[in-house]
């Protein structure tokens, strides 16, 4: 068991060196259409049954890295005349979208696991104030007679 929690520390490492490298080659347009594909893959994850929604928002995410619909279109057209390039760009953005992915679900969790404690705490506390009033009130019963 040891074994494979080394092994996958091993192959975590090996893969973000493969990603660094890989993305080190790159120019800063390639990060850019990379870091904006992206963004417009996880746009189509946030809105899987609203295309109007999913589309609104992945023309703003092209906008805000400074491209057109039609000069990103025309970049992804242009990469696949690299195909290793492309290849790489696109797993390179597949890859840190899952990433964001499983960050913010272990930030839901979190928050989730968070206000249920505190919604025990408000529990207990609520049961110990009932438990203590109900101790005080026989007390003051007897000293009103």
């Amino acid at each position: 068991m040891k074994f494979f929690l080394h092994f996958r520390y091993f192959l975590v490492g090996a893969a973000l060196l493969l990603l660094s490298s890989c993305s080190g080659s790159w120019s800063k347009d390639d990060e850019n259409f990379v870091q904006t594909y992206t963004e417009v893959l996880i746009a189509r994850e946030q809105f899987p049954n609203d295309t109007a929604k999913a589309n609104a928002r992945v023309r703003a995410i092209i906008q805000q890295h400074g491209f057109s619909e039609v000069v990103f279109r025309q970049r992804f057209n242009d990469l696949t005349s690299k195909p290793e390039k492309l290849r790489q760009m696109l797993d390179s953005a597949r890859n840190r979208a899952r990433r964001i992915g499983e960050e913010e679900t272990e930030k839901e969790r979190k928050a989730k696991e968070k206000e249920q404690k505190e919604n025990n705490q408000k529990e207990t506390d609520k049961a110990r104030q009932d438990s203590a009033a109900k101790t005080i009130a026989p007390d003051r019963g007897k000293e009103m007679r």
